[in-house]
């Protein structure tokens, strides 16, 4: 939205992620141990430490508003980034959220499917069968069946 393209242009993961370290810079000791995988932690400490690039730099003349909420949605540590309830007030968005008006998820969600232990044929199985629900679901409302 700041500049028409993508911020982090990836070819591939690790191309990305190491154009995500660009610009936020490296986790630190405490950010590096929200990683539970020990292959991704160890890729990570090993890789030169980069410094944190201000996005003012990047976005010059974007509104500084724009610029606090992108920094706060992109902090590497998930537990210290914004909220969805904080960013949906943060004053960037303001003339668009109204607290009255928002829905809230009453139970927490969880993606306790995402598993990169999956033998690759598994995953196939279960991206097929996620494609015909979604399928199915979208003919039902064509078809005028709830």
């Amino acid at each position: 939205m700041l500049n028409n393209k993508p911020l982090f242009p990836g070819k591939h993961y690790l191309d990305q992620l190491n154009h995500i370290l660009n610009i936020i810079g490296s986790p630190s000791e405490e950010d590096l141990n929200c990683i539970q995988n020990e292959r991704a932690r160890g890729y990570l400490i090993n890789l030169p430490k980069k410094p944190k690039i201000p996005f003012d730099r990047i976005f010059p003349n974007a509104d500084p508003h724009a610029l606090d909420l992108l920094d706060k949605m992109l902090t590497f540590n998930p537990n210290k980034r914004i909220n969805v309830e904080e960013a949906l007030s943060h004053p960037y968005l303001r003339q668009y959220y109204d607290p009255e008006d928002e829905p809230i998820c009453e139970s927490p969600f969880t993606i306790e499917f995402e598993n990169d232990e999956l033998p690759k044929e598994e995953l196939k199985r279960l991206i097929f069968n996620e494609t015909l629900n979604i399928k199915n679901t979208n003919n039902n409302l064509a078809n005028g069946a709830h």
